[in-house]
């Protein structure tokens, strides 16, 4: 424990003697995690969070300030419910696991404010998340606007941060910021600015000075509320929940301020917690916080791969000389669909799109056509636009789209986090589940648990991906330490289109730094409904047959996630499961040779199993060998600097 630990925990003991009521605890059902909640002598509610005994979070704030009503201070507790457990088993469509099992203990307090107005507190603790969300009851007819949160996670001193700065409002290309597509400050000491000054976007990833490890996010955010991000609340460690900037998305059109019909709930504040990387990895809490799915019929929705010219070829590569060539690609590869980006209205056109995506669909490869979002939110040239900022435009849309054939949409573009914008996600989904039709949103917020809500949403990009080291070298040096930190923060959180898998070393005069092992280790390092491989025809007959025949395969939805070992920036190797074979994908985020081990007593009936892998070899070339499991216990792999690896056992 820190000097700032020691000194505050007696200040809040000193405080507690003469509190409203003790504290209260809430453990996980294994007993490692727990949150302590109490009133201090002014009626502040305050917490704290321990795992295996050990500080996560020293005594944090709750609290909301609503429409002048302050839910902060001056609080009277009127009742604590008992433990209750909670239980849940689900299957998902898509994701890092497909049947997933949710267990926790709940408790629910009711506090009064000093004018006798309720708010109610709701926390539940798995054995990997503390989970908490206020709702203000019910009173007819009436509305509530949340000006401020007051909730904070208040950190150690000595705890270092993995942290996504959140971008200013109405910058960047076209104005299209923020986006959620920028590097993260790297294991830096808690406490320091965000280098725009405008917070920092969950998730965020915290290591305590006891090797605990911390993902703080969010999920079950709605129509009904806005998405939030982080604010520096002082120098030593604390964060606080920030609303977005007045300029995002429509400006002054829509408030900051989230507005909700009582009864009023917020979304799900997530403390996912464990003493290894894998506790934050594997976690599924964010889905197991969701709201369950709200589309009943969901036999339309397909995880696949997708072959994609725009990665290389850029804007007036929509045409169908490119279209054929890459749905030639994508038949020989066996993918599911291919993607036709931006102008394809104009160099297409919509009568011969129609011809494309029938034709198409009989070879058995379906299409998915980009949108542009805005109205008027952003300066983006590129269309189709005016197509999706309606809902009487989505319907037209999306109902031309079915009777065409096509898949889904990748819709571009959104620039913010206000509830308006949360409504506009949602009534997309909506809207285009009536349909059919599956949605990948780019230029957008991160997943917040519509993944297991609305499964038609396979993939969002709301991150600095494959197609940002294109555009200069500096993005392409800083790439194998980039991917090295997204599993463990973005990708955690729900799906991610990184666009992975390029083999070409050099796209318009930008040399990669990574290895061809590296780059088609992606393909199980990251996880996404719909995985858009960056590869071009030309390439197929350059490959080898091994490579060939494992990007046929390779799946994009998983039966199971197992972390084997990393650190951000550094390394990360992960298992991932379908049906009885095993997938693992390895990547070296540093400028160094490595040995690693991989044991594989986690594999059931690894004696049965052949193991093939696949490695850099000399010269940027692959290298293939195939093992047997017989008398196996692990795996040894040689990764080159920036290098990686495959391996199936099956």
């Amino acid at each position: 424990m820190t000097r700032k630990s020691v000194i505050t925990a007696l200040l809040i003991h000193l405080s507690f003697s003469s509190a409203v009521f003790s504290a209260e605890r809430l453990s996980s059902p294994d007993g490692k995690l727990d949150i302590s909640f109490s009133l201090n002598d002014k009626g502040a509610a305050c917490y704290t969070v321990e795992y295996a005994g050990k500080e996560v979070l020293e005594p944090s704030e709750f609290g909301i300030l609503c429409e002048g009503q302050p839910f902060y201070s001056d609080f009277k507790l009127e009742s604590a419910s008992g433990v209750q457990e909670v239980s849940q088993q689900y299957q998902m469509l898509h994701g890092k696991q497909k049947n997933c099992t949710y267990k926790a203990n709940r408790r629910l307090f009711t506090l009064a404010n000093k004018e006798g107005k309720v708010l109610k507190l709701v926390f539940q603790v798995s054995n990997d998340s503390v989970a908490f969300r206020y709702i203000l009851p019910e009173a007819e007819g009436s509305y509530a606007v949340v000006n401020k949160e007051n909730t904070s996670f208040n950190f150690p001193s000595d705890t270092l941060s993995w942290l996504h700065p959140m971008a200013e409002a109405k910058t960047g290309w076209e104005k299209t910021q923020p986006s959620y597509e920028e590097h993260y400050a790297a294991g830096r000491p808690v406490g320091e600015d965000s280098k725009y000054g405008q917070g920092w976007c969950m998730p965020g990833l915290f290591k305590t000075a006891d090797d605990n490890w911390a993902l703080v996010c969010e999920t079950d955010v709605y129509s009904g509320y806005c998405a939030a991000r982080l604010l520096k609340a002082d120098d030593n460690g604390a964060y606080k929940i920030g609303f977005p900037q007045p300029e995002e998305h429509r400006g002054i059109e829509d408030s900051v301020y989230p507005r909700q019909e009582l009864p009023l709930k917020t979304p799900w504040r997530v403390i996912i917690v464990g003493d290894e990387l894998g506790d934050i990895v594997e976690s599924t809490a964010v889905a197991d916080l969701a709201s369950p799915s709200r589309i009943e019929d969901t036999g339309f929705i397909k995880p696949g791969r997708a072959a994609w010219h725009w990665l290389r070829y850029a804007d007036s590569s929509s045409n169908l000389e490119y279209a054929n060539s890459f749905l030639d690609f994508a038949e020989k590869m066996g993918w599911e669909y291919m993607l036709i980006d931006c102008y394809w209205d104009n160099n297409i056109g919509r009568e011969k799109m129609e011809e494309f995506a029938r034709k198409a669909k009989s070879r058995g490869v379906k299409v998915i056509l980009w949108y542009n979002s805005n109205g008027f939110w952003n300066d983006a040239p590129m269309t189709p636009k005016h197509k999706m900022h309606t809902s009487s435009a989505r319907r037209r849309e999306f109902a031309w789209l079915k009777e065409i054939g096509a898949a889904g949409v990748k819709i571009d573009f959104f620039g913010g986090d206000k509830q308006a914008t949360m409504k506009l996600y949602q009534e997309i989904l909506e809207d285009a589940a009536d349909f059919e039709i599956m949605v990948n949103f780019h230029g957008a917020t991160v997943p917040r648990g519509w993944h297991r809500t609305y499964p038609n949403m396979l993939t969002l990009e709301s991150v600095k991906g494959m197609e940002y080291c294109t555009f200069n070298q500096e993005n392409a040096d800083a790439q194998p330490q980039h991917s090295c930190i997204l599993p463990f923060t973005r990708n955690v959180v729900g799906p991610m289109d990184f666009t992975p898998v390029v083999f070409n070393p050099e796209i318009r005069s930008v040399q990669l730094k990574t290895t061809l092992g590296f780059e088609l280790a992606l393909s199980v390092v990251f996880e996404s409904g719909i995985q858009h491989f960056g590869l071009v025809p030309e390439e197929y007959d350059l490959m080898p047959d091994y490579v060939v025949s494992y990007l046929r395969e390779v799946p994009v939805s998983w039966d199971e996630t197992n972390f084997i070992k990393g650190y951000p920036g550094r390394l990360a190797v992960i298992a991932r499961k379908k049906g009885q074979s095993w997938y693992i994908g390895g990547i070296n985020g540093e400028a160094e040779k490595k040995n690693i081990s991989i044991d594989l007593s986690f594999i059931d009936n690894l004696e049965d199993k052949s193991i093939k892998i696949i490695t850099d070899g000399k010269n940027r070339s692959f290298e293939y060998r195939q093992l047997f499991g017989k008398k196996m216990k692990s795996l040894n792999v040689k990764l080159k600097a920036n290098g990686g690896f495959t391996a199936v056992l099956e």
